[in-house]
């Protein structure tokens, strides 16, 4: 009979390959290392810690660790979209001068929004078909111009006529 009851050893490589950050995130060998307190450099360790993740109660743990609540789903991407507009915001509204008070190039922070605003539609699954210009004006003369994608509903798509 097997018994699926990890160890505290087990456990925590798993916690540090699941949930670590660096280098123990997806780093089997520092994991294990690490969790077994092996202090060996054979390549015995690589083979014992890739057998430790073929194990089936090992993937279902790490599964485990790696799915999010869908509250926590919720939150987490209602926080990530707050800080990404508030980037954009600033960004293509900044504006920052050197030591002496010459204005500096807006182009750096505008290529931030840009990228923020693509992180934004990837998060919120907007599609690339469509595509609108929006332009925000920034303080001073200069502004930034990006396309934003609209996800489109399905009721506009267009309806076939198959009567001949």
């Amino acid at each position: 009979m097997k018994n699926t009851k990890l160890t505290d050893e087990e456990k925590l490589f798993c916690d540090l390959y699941a949930l670590g950050d660096a280098p123990f995130a997806g780093n089997p060998v520092k994991c294990y290392t690490e969790a077994f307190h092996n202090t060996s450099t054979s390549n015995r360790v690589r083979i014992k810690a890739m057998a430790l993740l073929q194990r089936e109660d090992i993937k279902e743990y790490l599964n485990s660790l790696e799915e999010m609540s869908f509250e926590e789903q919720r939150y987490m991407k209602k926080f990530v979209s707050q800080n990404l507009m508030s980037i954009v915001e600033e960004c293509s509204t900044a504006e920052y001068r050197d030591r002496k008070g010459k204005a500096l190039s807006p182009a750096p922070l505008r290529s931030v929004a840009v990228q923020a605003s693509k992180a934004l539609m990837d998060l919120h699954g907007v599609k690339k078909d469509q595509v609108t210009k929006v332009s925000v004006e920034g303080a001073g003369e200069g502004g930034i111009t990006f396309n934003v994608i609209m996800p489109q509903s399905s009721s506009q798509e267009p309806e076939i006529d198959n009567a001949e």
